[in-house]
């Protein structure tokens, strides 16, 4: 009489494989031992090859869904745009061109500007209990704060103290 077959998850074994793991350490990982993950590595790739084809053809199908996407946005869809949803796209693309190039994705200048006031203008839109933070209260003047004499901000200057 066979023993019965133990569970196991190949999800996780998969996972595993694919990411550089030996197989005796992905069985003790699942506590199985080593021939039986070959075996199942083995049933799954006779019975089941395309399935371990997934995530190469994955990567296949979400470019022919950019593709589509891209294609869907005509000149018109872009002109009636607001500017918050055009500087979305702008950054997401420029991302996207950035790390296809090997280059940081890190954006500079009047974008990176408008994409701060964009994050500004959403924590606004926030409850106000989520943008409290904690703070001590202190009615002497420390002279390392952006104050003139009688303790207000004069210039955008002294107020801007926010890298982007």
């Amino acid at each position: 009489m066979a023993r019965p077959r133990k569970e196991l998850d190949m999800d996780i074994a998969l996972d595993l494989l694919e990411r550089g793991e030996t197989v005796p350490t992905i069985a003790f990982e699942l506590g199985v031992t080593p021939p039986t993950l070959r075996a199942r590595i083995r049933d799954l790739q006779e019975k089941q090859g395309v399935l371990l084809q997934y995530r190469n053809l994955q990567s296949l199908q979400l470019t022919e869904l950019q593709a589509r996407v891209l294609e869907a946005i005509t000149p018109e869809k872009i002109n009636d745009a607001s500017l918050k949803d055009l500087v979305s796209a702008y950054k997401i693309l420029k991302e996207k061109e950035l790390v296809v190039e090997g280059k940081p994705s890190e954006i500079k200048g009047l974008m990176a500007h408008l994409i701060y006031l964009e994050k500004q203008e959403a924590s606004l839109n926030t409850p106000a209990d989520d943008r409290l933070i904690d703070a001590e209260y202190s009615d002497e003047f420390t002279p390392d704060e952006p104050v003139n004499g009688n303790g207000k901000c004069t210039t955008l200057a002294e107020l801007d103290t926010e890298e982007f």
